[in-house]
């Protein structure tokens, strides 16, 4: 896995503990499965295609909207 994978995984998940949210939420906020969700944050699949629907689910999260 490459470090901008490791480094944004970091941040997606001290964002979803600092809301309360899980990767479930996640998945289900910006529609793919949780497995696929899963192995994004597990290493195990690049987050490249789901960088953007990511972040901006997590800037609603910012912004109070979820």
């Amino acid at each position: 896995m490459l470090n901008v994978s490791q480094d944004f995984i970091v941040k997606v998940r001290i964002q979803l503990a600092k809301y309360g949210k899980s990767q479930n939420w996640l998945a289900d906020t910006i529609g793919i499965s949780r497995p696929y969700m899963s192995d994004i944050m597990n290493g195990k699949r690049s987050p490249e295609k789901q960088i953007k629907p990511i972040e901006d689910a997590l800037a609603l999260l910012r912004e109070g909207n979820s």
